[in-house]
């Protein structure tokens, strides 16, 4: 009998560890365990569920420490327009991976949206097409939300369970050990039955992700990968120049920053923004072996000024709603200007201007086969 016991015993163990996974953790929504901020933020019982409501507050759960694994937990809220999100691999409160959802798009292919936050910049222009799924919303009701982060990619589910809403091809911070938090931005939103699995190695996915590029869009030999970036300034300073000052450009401070695999300058990887700061010049340097006129395909967010050699040659405004009320500002190689390049070296200058949404500039040549780009 003692045998039998041990035997069962054994079965019931390995069962056990099967179907449960490794350090999970379900957390009490108390103040033991989250430190709370902004306008509203209280525990509270909705719909016989322990929970956590925030409006215009965020909530962080203390001593968390989460680079892999996974995060589930139940959301209610209105229809009405609203951000409700959790931020994870947090490393303060302007620095973090977030997904958030937009319940007033609930059943638009933007209901809910991956984003890197660098700085205080979310980067949802930049970084729109498979970053989000569609997803019509309980409202008033419960949702249940599992995102699985396993190193550089993830997978987000709603409601389905057995099919993701999306799949992240490429989470765009470095891969960091990071807090964990939850916020409501402009409603009341209802936190419920949150549950932290924590996973030191990656966990195999359940379905390749379906966002990849393909090798063709891989190709990004045309594109400016390597940029200078300078210290933000007013966009103010720019609004009468038509030409550069290369005395006050030499006396910037500048750093050399890489477009994203995406093809991407995303400037909020350099720095942040603020009422007196919101604009920061990116250049590079071509090599033209014939004086000539070569086009140029470029996206930014959200305005834009560019030089050729200092002077002055383009402008536009990207931003949101700024040519209809519907109008996202969305990042892409959507414009072309055709450069007038001299024989030799060439400098290129994108001052771009933020307002929210996201801050970045990207370019792409048809071909180098007659420019080179200079380091």
């Amino acid at each position: 009998m003692n045998n039998l016991i041990k035997v069962v015993i054994t079965i019931l163990v390995t069962f056990i560890g099967y179907v449960l996974p490794v350090n999970a953790s379900d957390i009490k929504l108390n103040s033991g365990n989250f430190t709370v901020e902004g306008k509203e933020a209280k525990f509270v019982s909705y719909k016989g569920e322990a929970s956590l409501l925030l409006n215009g507050a965020s909530a962080t759960l203390n001593d968390s420490s989460f680079v892999n694994g996974i995060i589930e937990y139940d959301v209610a809220f209105a229809e009405k327009r609203n951000f409700v999100g959790v931020k994870f691999r947090q490393q303060d409160s302007k620095n973090a991976e977030e997904f958030y959802i937009r319940p007033h798009q609930s059943g638009n292919p933007d209901a809910n949206q991956y984003t890197p936050v660098f700085n205080g910049l979310a980067a949802w222009q930049l970084y729109h097409q498979g970053f989000a799924g569609k997803v019509n919303y309980n409202f008033e009701d419960w949702n249940h939300i599992k995102i699985i982060v396993a190193g550089k990619q993830g997978e987000v589910y709603i409601n389905d369970m057995q099919k993701p809403a999306f799949s992240i091809a490429e989470f765009l911070r470095p891969t960091e050990r990071g807090s964990i938090s939850f916020s409501s931005a402009m409603a009341d939103a209802y936190i419920a039955n949150v549950s932290i699995v924590k996973d030191e190695k990656p966990q195999a996915l359940s379905i390749p992700s379906q966002n990849s590029k393909s090798s063709e869009d891989h190709k990004l030999e045309s594109f400016v990968s390597k940029w200078q970036v300078s210290n933000s300034f007013s966009e103010k300073q720019l609004v009468k120049t038509t030409k550069l000052n290369q005395q006050e450009i030499s006396q910037m401070n500048w750093q050399v920053l890489n477009a994203d695999s995406y093809g991407v300058l995303n400037l909020a990887r350099a720095q942040g923004v603020n009422k007196t700061a919101n604009t920061a010049l990116a250049k590079f340097s071509i090599d033209s072996n014939k004086a000539q006129t070569k086009a140029l395909h470029f996206g930014y967010s959200d305005k834009v000024k560019v030089f050729v050699n200092s002077t002055l040659v383009y402008a536009g405004n990207n931003s949101f709603r700024s040519r209809d009320y519907r109008y996202l500002g969305t990042i892409g190689l959507f414009d072309t200007i055709y450069l007038p390049l001299k024989e030799g070296k060439n400098d290129i200058s994108f001052a771009v201007s933020e307002r929210f949404g996201g801050w970045g500039v990207m370019a792409k040549f048809d071909d180098n086969n007659d420019i080179s780009f200079v380091n």
